[in-house]
């Protein structure tokens, strides 16, 4: 019996190494199949290196930072063609328009600045002159003669102490037909007739009458014009500087340096000159140098 107890255990041994072999083969397949997966996942970050291009973004996902800037922003970064509002103003009128010849006129009229210019009535470039300033974009006045000193001539059809009220309108609305284009009016000589309140209300109600302002040239320290007008409502203003009652250079200099300071001194100044080639000549040459320190204008934008 104990032969047969051995012979009965002899064959499990061959089942047992048997069954020890197929584990063994069992557990390298599962670990060549766990080392294939972790060599696999290994490798995914080289495939990362050549990604996929990126889907395009949708065309209005956010708007640009131009799209978002207001449509007004350029115009307000743009530089300013006039110096600042605040910029000391300058009204420059040339006097005496009419006598000149047109080219002188046109060269007169180059000037990149804005300016008011008197025309007198009655002589041979009058109209052409009135003309030529307008069409350049510049303001026209008219320049009307009155009586000043006892030795100066204003010219024909002048406005006189000796005329009576009816002679005085009449004249008036008669030199307002000789210069087309103007705006105002200003006196030539009269540092008589603008003493004289009377006479000066019936030039001003004429003027009220057809809406037009009235420069006090200021030939007198006695003239009552400015104050009348204001009293009548009528818009005006008066000169402030002559420019060129001396026409040396040295005297030219002078009186523009001195209408410079008033302006930054009052905010304003009003200038009168002449049509002069002296002084057609300096303004050419001085106008430059002050560009953006004042603001010239015209003199309607000074009355009151």
């Amino acid at each position: 019996m104990a032969g047969g107890r051995r012979g009965a255990k002899g064959p499990s041994t061959p089942r047992l190494a048997l069954w020890g072999l197929a584990m063994l083969l069992l557990g390298a397949a599962l670990g060549w199949g766990l080392s294939t997966v972790s060599c696999a996942r290994k490798a995914e970050p080289a495939r990362k290196e050549r990604p996929e291009p990126a889907p395009r973004k949708p065309k209005r996902s956010r708007p640009s930072y131009e799209e978002a800037a207001p449509k007004e922003a350029p115009v307000k970064r743009a530089a300013p063609l006039e110096p600042p509002s605040d910029t000391p103003s300058v009204a420059l009128v040339i006097d005496d328009l009419g006598y000149a010849p047109p080219e002188l006129v046109r060269r007169l009229c180059a000037l990149k600045i804005p300016f008011s210019a008197a025309v007198l009535p009655y002589l041979e470039f009058s109209r052409e002159s009135a003309t030529l300033v307008h069409e350049a974009g510049k303001e026209v006045l008219l320049h009307l003669p009155m009586e000043g000193g006892p030795d100066a001539d204003p010219g024909p059809d002048a406005l006189r102490l000796s005329q009576d009220e009816a002679t005085v309108r009449a004249l008036v609305r008669k030199a307002l037909l000789e210069v087309p284009y103007r705006r105002g009016v200003n006196n030539h000589m009269g540092s008589r007739f603008t003493m004289d309140p009377k006479r000066m209300d019936w030039v001003l109600d004429e003027l009220r009458r057809q809406k037009l302002f009235f420069l006090d040239s200021r030939t007198t320290k006695d003239t009552v014009a400015w104050e009348r007008a204001q009293r009548m409502g009528v818009r005006s203003a008066q000169r402030q500087v002559f420019l060129d009652d001396d026409k040396s250079e040295a005297e030219l200099r002078r009186q523009w340096d001195r209408a410079l300071a008033l302006a930054r001194q009052e905010g304003q100044a009003i200038v009168i000159g002449h049509i002069y080639p002296e002084t057609v000549e300096v303004l050419e040459r001085w106008i430059p140098e002050v560009r953006g320190q004042v603001r010239f204008v015209k003199v309607s934008e000074l009355v009151r």
